[in-house]
């Protein structure tokens, strides 16, 4: 039997715990906190239900952390950061941009834990402050958008962050539906989406 280096088994461990986390983040999102199994879990990683009890401790420990890697990931933060200082776009545009980015790539595994979270009763502290804190995100990065858009035109006017807050309301609540419908004619769809706050 071969043996492996302390390094080696560390890193299979370590690829091990993000392959659960990955189907975690999956089974979450589809079947809400609620109604997921550990057993789910297992099956969506392909390993063995007592498997995930050698990485986890409880169902709220794989929520917490696969929330919080799949957030620390970077994908969505790097993007936004991106976004932010793309000086091509005009704020409409930003907006049209990052909605086509929510509804089809994997970012929408993680807006529709956190909608499951928010809809949620008994949500343990620490993981109601870690959603609380990504929403956060969303919010500060949308407000000085949506004010150069008013400035210049494009946006309705009204109260900024209660725009921002209605816009990532509705965005959630498509995500926790079903995004999979808006992969035909996405164009179209976000364009028409759009018009909840746009003049033109």
């Amino acid at each position: 039997m071969p043996r492996f280096s302390e390094t080696k088994l560390e890193t299979i461990r370590e690829e091990r715990k993000i392959q659960i986390m990955k189907a975690a983040i999956k089974v979450f999102a589809e079947n809400g906190v609620k109604l997921t199994k550990i057993s789910m879990i297992a099956k969506e990683a392909g390993i063995s239900h007592g498997l995930v009890y050698h990485y986890f401790q409880s169902k709220e420990d794989v929520l917490y952390e696969s929330l919080e890697w799949a957030v620390a990931l970077g994908e969505t933060q790097d993007f936004l950061e991106k976004l932010k200082d793309d000086n091509s776009l005009s704020p409409v545009e930003k907006i049209h941009t990052f909605t086509k980015f929510a509804l089809t790539s994997g970012s929408n595994q993680v807006f529709r834990v956190i909608q499951h979270l928010e809809n949620s009763k008994g949500v343990p502290s620490h993981i109601h402050e870690l959603y609380t804190n990504v929403g956060e995100v969303y919010i500060e990065f949308f407000i000085p958008i949506f004010k150069e858009g008013q400035q210049v035109g494009e946006i309705i006017e009204g109260n900024t962050e209660e725009l921002v807050e209605l816009f990532l309301s509705v965005i959630s609540g498509i995500m926790a539906d079903d995004p999979n419908w808006w992969n035909d004619n996405i164009e179209q769809k976000v364009t028409l989406l759009s018009r909840m706050i746009t003049l033109r």
